[in-house]
């Protein structure tokens, strides 16, 4: 018998194994992929992601094919601002959630997961783990009410079976755990973006580079291979037309949300893979866990990829959810007690103010007046640029930067006006053209 058994073995799967068998537990993790491989996904790590990845003594690994950067660009209808992750908003998030701030850095990357998850399951591997390629899960095994291991198949089509104290489901949005265990979704936010992306050699940009305009939203950040992730978003509304002329659409949007970006790619770009897209990213939570079972990662909490904070919350439930369970399965709390430990760590206050915020984001509406007058603002204010950028990341929390008081110091502060940005000289018209179709348009 396992202590535990990790259904999915990417970055949520990979990761709870390890830190688990690093413990001294007998740990089995499956998934139906092998490895290396890739998988739909922005593949984005903020500082606080890379962070975990040192801790776990791993982010060298990861750097030495993967480059990385401290200074984030974002544009806003032209509004552009520009800054770094503060190092004391890192430790005060790891203090919080995790109670020590080891390993913090301010580096994020853009990691494809052909490279990131083979060194996540080789790392499950040294750590004492079992992991199996290409298993396929066909059942969960239950006694009376409770989980008690899985049967499948073996890429050879060999039918098995293994028992665990703990099931732990860390297989995506459309877990099979959680759709074998009938776990209803709840609070879902079925307005979500739409996006498009593809990998393009040719030009090198440095930084990451986030702009939006209207309703679009426009990524490039360097990658493996000597690569740039590019990337467009908008409504999910919008997906059918877009899907009509990817192609087409693709670069007419680059052109839309940064026409100098756009004639960067036009005329330098040149793309290496197919582009992928993902049309469907309504959000939702369901339960922590259960008798016999745990779900970590987008199993359990899917957001919309619009602040690219998917891979980074995986680690983060990783590590909080192997902390808990080391403290049952060593005998020094009970299971329910453990458990409840990590669920007032997922579901805090805070949490729930983030999920918020991802969700309003996601319905790409076009920034408001005072939005925008925000940025602005923000130009002036290295300090509160970067509090707003470890804001957007999950960093700082939400309540505390959009809380009125600390909004209404910084529009009293502000020394520079509207006058110079474009978005500014006929706004209502500009608003009402931005909530145009802008395919159709």
């Amino acid at each position: 018998m396992f202590d535990a058994i990790v259904v999915g073995a990417r970055c949520a799967g990979a990761s709870t194994a390890m830190l688990l068998a690093r413990k001294g537990h007998r740990v089995l993790v499956v998934d139906r992929s092998t490895f290396p491989s890739d998988v739909i996904s922005t593949h984005f790590l903020w500082p606080h992601g890379t962070s975990y990845l040192n801790r776990w003594g791993l982010l060298d690994r990861v750097l030495a094919s993967t480059p990385s950067h401290t200074v984030i660009n974002l544009v806003n209808d032209g509004i552009a601002l520009s800054g770094t992750v503060p190092v004391d908003l890192l430790r005060q998030y790891f203090q919080q959630v995790h109670g020590d701030d080891a390993g913090v850095v301010q580096r994020y990357a853009s990691v494809r997961r052909r490279v990131l998850d083979k060194l996540l399951v080789d790392a499950a591997v040294e750590a004492g783990a079992e992991v199996r390629e290409g298993f396929v899960v066909e059942e969960l095994i239950s006694e009376g009410n409770r989980v008690v291991g899985i049967r499948g198949r073996t890429r050879e089509g060999t039918r098995v079976e293994e028992r665990a104290r703990i099931v732990i489901g860390a297989d995506g949005r459309n877990s099979f755990v959680a759709r074998s265990l009938k776990l209803p979704k709840f609070d879902e936010r079925l307005k979500c973006t739409f996006a498009y992306w593809s990998y393009f050699s040719g030009f090198n940009l440095e930084t990451a580079q986030l702009h939006r305009r209207g309703r679009l939203g426009m990524a490039v950040v360097p990658t493996n291979f000597g690569q740039n992730m590019t990337l467009v978003w908008g409504p999910s509304e919008w997906s059918e037309t877009f899907r009509r002329d990817v192609v087409g659409n693709f670069q007419r949007g680059l052109d839309f949300v940064s026409p100098e970006i756009g004639e960067l790619v036009r005329t330098r770009g040149e793309r290496q893979e197919r582009f992928y897209g993902t049309l469907d990213q309504a959000a939702f939570l369901r339960p922590l866990y259960g008798p016999g079972w745990v779900l970590v990662g987008d199993a359990e909490c899917f957001k919309d990829q619009c602040t690219a904070t998917g891979m980074t919350h995986a680690f983060r439930d990783a590590e909080l959810a192997a902390t808990s369970l080391d403290a049952w399965l060593s005998g020094r709390q009970p299971l329910e007690e453990a458990l409840k430990h990590y669920e007032s760590r997922r579901r805090s206050q805070s949490a729930a103010a983030y999920y918020d915020y991802v969700c309003t984001l996601a319905e790409m509406r076009p920034l408001r007046h005072d939005e925008l007058q925000l940025f602005v603002v923000l130009r002036g204010n290295q300090e509160e640029t970067n509090r707003f950028i470890a804001t957007h990341a999950d960093i700082a929390p939400v309540s505390e930067f959009f809380q009125a008081s600390n909004l209404f110091l910084l529009n009293d502060a502000a020394k520079e006006s509207s006058r110079g940005h474009a978005v500014f000289e006929n706004f209502e018209a500009t608003s009402r053209m931005y909530q145009q179709n802008f395919f159709a348009a």
